[in-house]
């Protein structure tokens, strides 16, 4: 039986907070993963999935061409990916500043992605927008988790 892609959609989305929540983990029991300390690995892993939702803008705004949002949201996604770098290339000096950067550049591109849909009515696909408010949610507090550990 062959799934359909909201439904794939939906279990790669909640699976991929499994690298957040193991690498939390691994924090807590003072664990390396992949001969890295789980601190760098949960910030590089944080930084590839803000740029992967910055990608989604990008998309957004190239299927919406015409509006007038998608330059906004063109220059947004080029901004978060930025963001996301500049943590990379700075997290081993400052931990908890790099996770509260990553944590604002989640839930900014979260917001910036549902204003551009409403402002789109974009209801489509159905269930996106609560599942990525769940998402977001989640990711937010292991971040909160994260910076405390």
């Amino acid at each position: 039986m062959e799934q359909s892609p909201d439904r794939i959609m939906t279990r790669l989305a909640y699976l991929g907070l499994l690298p957040f929540i193991i690498s939390l983990l691994c924090i807590w029991a003072d664990k390396t993963m992949f001969g890295l300390s789980a601190q760098k690995v949960f910030i590089a892993y944080s930084a590839v999935i803000l740029s992967f939702l910055a990608g989604i803008l990008w998309g957004n705004a190239i299927d919406h061409i015409k509006h007038k949002l998608s330059r906004n949201a063109l220059i947004l996604s080029i901004l978060f990916s930025l963001i996301a770098w500049g943590v990379l290339l700075h997290s081993p000096e400052s931990y908890v500043v790099s996770i509260l950067v990553l944590l604002f550049g989640f839930v900014a591109v979260w917001f910036a992605e549902m204003k551009i849909r409403q402002i789109e009515k974009e209801g489509k696909p159905e269930g996106y927008q609560p599942m990525r408010n769940r998402l977001t949610g989640i990711v937010a507090v292991l971040h909160l988790v994260a910076m405390a550990s």
